[in-house]
């Protein structure tokens, strides 16, 4: 029997240290969801009862360079520094929306969050994109990777978005072969 908060696991990562971090969600049975951290011999919940977390559906789990726990939840994006929590959300951040539903983490270690549009935060500024001023594909960010250190790559409900950090293309079903506009995940392999 695991420590698992929730059943549906939607992220998972692993900090410096081989610590296992779980996302999960509220299930159909009496599991809460919530954030959960697996040592390899001992499990430790965290929820919306006996932590800060915003709220118990954890979409995302990105760790930085300094071992930060990067959360994004349907109630804002939370840090975790392994004992103080900080929550961002609408009334205090640039974040458009509550919904986090993606984070990755680049090697100059500026975020890019995956909510309703996207959004650039380097600590301290956040830059947001959406679909009226930027050539976003569509409204709601379902993946983020990188490639090559500086081209991003988006799934959105209108199809897959490349950014270079000038330049937006676009691939939907007008003009790749995609079967359908909705990308919700990528992977890039080691030959790019």
């Amino acid at each position: 029997n695991s420590g698992l908060p929730g059943r549906r696991i939607w992220s998972i990562a692993i900090d410096e240290i081989g610590t296992l971090w779980f996302g999960t969600s509220l299930g159909d049975f009496d599991e809460t969801g919530g954030l959960a951290a697996f040592d390899g011999t001992d499990w430790t919940s965290y929820t919306t009862f006996n932590s800060e977390l915003p709220d118990n559906s954890i979409n995302t789990i990105s760790i930085d360079e300094n071992d930060n726990k990067w959360i994004g939840t349907y109630e804002g994006l939370t840090k975790f520094d392994g004992i103080n929590w900080t929550t961002y959300n609408t009334g205090n951040s640039g974040l458009p929306n509550n919904f986090v539903g993606q984070i990755f983490i680049d090697i100059t270690g500026e975020m890019w969050i995956g909510t309703k549009g996207l959004v650039k935060f380097d600590g301290i500024n956040w830059q947001t994109y959406n679909t009226s001023n930027s050539g976003l594909a569509g409204t709601r960010i379902d993946f983020i990777v990188i490639e090559d250190a500086e081209i991003i790559w988006m799934g959105t409900n209108g199809g897959v978005t490349v950014f270079d950090g000038t330049d937006w293309l676009i691939y939907n079903t007008l003009n790749s072969r995609l079967p359908d506009d909705w990308a919700t995940s990528m992977a890039i392999e080691g030959n790019g």
